[in-house]
């Protein structure tokens, strides 16, 4: 599945809506956020899009973004 500057982008303004809440609110919000559909993405545009850009994220990163793959299908 291809990926659009605008999806990119999308994600970006939720990532900023999300800034000063603890991790754990943000992960809980975004997996709620998209499992609504909300910002165009669906669980699995998400995963594929989380998967396709792990190999660059560093151990912490990739930890964070595995606690929201749990969330999305939990």
């Amino acid at each position: 599945m291809e990926f659009s500057t605008q999806d990119m982008k999308r994600m970006s303004q939720i990532a900023k809506k999300m800034e000063g809440k603890s991790e754990d609110q943000v992960v809980r919000e975004l997996a709620e956020m998209i499992k609504a559909g909300q910002g165009g993405l669906t669980p699995q545009k998400a995963e594929q899009m989380f998967q396709m850009i792990m190999p660059m994220l560093t151990n912490e990163q990739k930890q964070k973004i595995s606690k929201l793959l749990k969330e999305l299908w939990d």
